[in-house]
């Protein structure tokens, strides 16, 4: 089976509980170290959510028609039919209030700052110095930093990033850096590495603050988040309205 397939299906178990205390730990042990399978976590617990409150709404509106089809009961029965007559439909409305309630609170519940961190982050593209397929390049240390940040290995590129920024700061290559240290789960770093983007290079203060203020989200700091997603959505720069819309879900 295909490792993706296989972890998606271990996550899947995993939520339904079916693991084995063993498997489980090895799982848990994967998530705190494996940044990219946290994030497929993350992903598979919002499905998961999602088609628990479809459900939900379906079950509710087979609940209102059910109550629409149900007969009247004839004043003549006696008993406990005369008890019914009286509260079933009370009770009927009662029990269609109490899933209406739950299914608002559950349909607009708030998402958690992991949550929204998961579905507003993307990795910076590398636009500083594309690498040219086909192309004749002398491997430098700086070229294969920007290489590695491409092909996926993060962890090379940040420690390339780090001991290139020592020599010379570039803006780009900090920008990528925070990226690259977000994805191998280093929000502190990272955060360190916006904050110097934005004190540092004027021309890239709003792509710092973007990825700072998913900084914080990551990090749980939701206060700090809102804060740094105010002020980035009242310019005009191009992630304003990004930083309108998840101001607005994390507020």
């Amino acid at each position: 089976m295909d490792s993706h397939l296989h972890d998606i299906s271990l996550i899947q178990s995993y939520l339904d509980r079916s693991l084995s205390d063993s498997e489980k730990e090895k799982l848990e042990k994967r998530l705190k170290e494996e940044p990219l399978l946290k994030t497929m976590y993350i992903e598979q617990q919002q499905l998961i959510s999602g088609i628990r409150y479809s459900h939900l709404k379906q079950k509710l509106e087979q609940l209102r028609a059910l109550e629409a089809s149900l007969p009247g009961i004839k004043p003549e029965q006696q008993g406990n039919q005369i008890f019914l007559q009286r509260y079933w439909k009370p009770l009927a409305v009662a029990a269609s209030i109490g899933i209406i309630a739950i299914t608002f609170i559950f349909l607009n519940r708030t998402e958690s700052p992991a949550e929204l961190y998961a579905a507003y982050f993307e990795p910076y593209p590398n636009v500083f110095a594309p690498i040219q397929r086909g192309a004749d390049q002398v491997a430098d240390k700086r070229s294969t930093a920007f290489q590695a940040y491409e092909s996926g290995d993060y962890a090379l590129a940040a420690t390339l990033f780090t001991e290139l920024l020592k020599e010379k700061k570039e803006p780009g290559m900090l920008l990528l850096l925070g990226n690259a240290n977000l994805i191998l789960d280093n929000p502190k770093e990272a955060r360190n590495n916006f904050i110097t983007l934005i004190n540092d290079f004027e021309e890239y203060d709003n792509w710092g603050k973007w990825y700072l203020g998913l900084s914080y989200l990551k990090e749980g700091d939701l206060k700090s988040a809102q804060v740094i997603l105010r002020e980035l959505s009242n310019s005009e720069h191009s992630y304003a309205g990004k930083a309108k819309e998840l101001l607005k879900k994390a507020e």
